[in-house]
């Protein structure tokens, strides 16, 4: 990847322990290793990564994230508890972190086929925010500038609903060159990996156990393989919501506190 070579790119995972769903869902092992670290672990095989982050707060109980870093090369970083947005910002200034992928560590499953493409597309398209289509739940990556998280930021410096980074670009196109990039059908699906219930733990682990044992690589397209095969496994978890995208009064407000004013 030619473009990328005067520059520092960085994976920031970021995780609280505060989840109410599945309580301290971070923790909750898959297979021998705990969610977030398998997370980490996946992320890890990113190549072009210069700098991986594990990003938290300062909250006394996530402090106990700093044991599942899962490799001596991953920075723990503890920063701004509810201003997501600034959390990152603190991370790409203090690791001179010029682009980044952001993942949270409910998604175990991340690609490094799916970052390759969105990563050259992003260069290639000198983008601010680039961003796959159709992926499955839990698998898709944006990539997005520091100098444009910083921009964002200054619009909103109580990024009240920060958690829900994308909506702070993808809904200012007059202010940020916005990239959506087609996956190819093989890694696509609508699988749902992320976690976020009882049941996405069953099929994670199910998932893993069939790897460990069959001795072959989980690459994305293996566990779609996988899945595919084996459509009453995938069932485990297929019918369960993404929470926020089924609460339209959420949308709206997002969509609404979100938009900078254009002059």
């Amino acid at each position: 990847m030619e473009n990328h070579h005067n520059l520092t790119i960085g994976a920031i995972i970021a995780c609280r322990l505060k989840s109410t769903r599945l309580p301290k869902k971070a923790l909750l092992k898959i297979g021998d290793i705990s969610s977030v670290a398998y997370c980490i672990k996946n992320t890890l095989s990113f190549k072009n990564v210069n700098t991986t982050v594990l990003a938290t707060s300062t909250s006394i109980e996530d402090g106990e994230l700093s044991a599942h870093t899962y490799h001596s090369d991953v920075k723990f970083f503890q920063g701004e508890p509810d201003d997501v947005m600034q959390r990152y910002v603190d991370v790409v200034n203090k690791y001179n972190i010029d682009v980044f992928v952001r993942i949270t560590a409910d998604m175990p499953f991340v690609s490094d086929e799916i970052f390759q493409i969105v990563l050259k597309s992003h260069l290639d398209n000198k983008a601010d925010y680039t961003i796959g289509t159709k992926a499955a739940i839990g698998t898709n990556l944006e990539i997005i500038n520091s100098d444009a998280l910083r921009k964002a930021k200054s619009y909103f410096p109580n990024a009240d609903y920060s958690e829900y980074m994308s909506f702070y670009f993808t809904n200012n196109p007059e202010y940020f060159k916005l990239n959506k990039v087609d996956l190819p059908d093989e890694l696509i699906r609508d699988y749902r990996l992320t976690l976020d219930y009882e049941e996405d733990l069953t099929l994670f682990n199910i998932i893993d156990k069939h790897f460990v044992d069959s001795k072959t690589e989980p690459t994305l397209r293996n566990i779609f393989k996988f899945l595919d095969a084996n459509p009453e496994i995938a069932k485990i978890n297929q019918s369960l919501a993404v929470k926020y995208k089924d609460d339209k009064t959420l949308i709206d407000t997002l969509n609404r506190v979100t938009k900078i004013p254009v002059k």
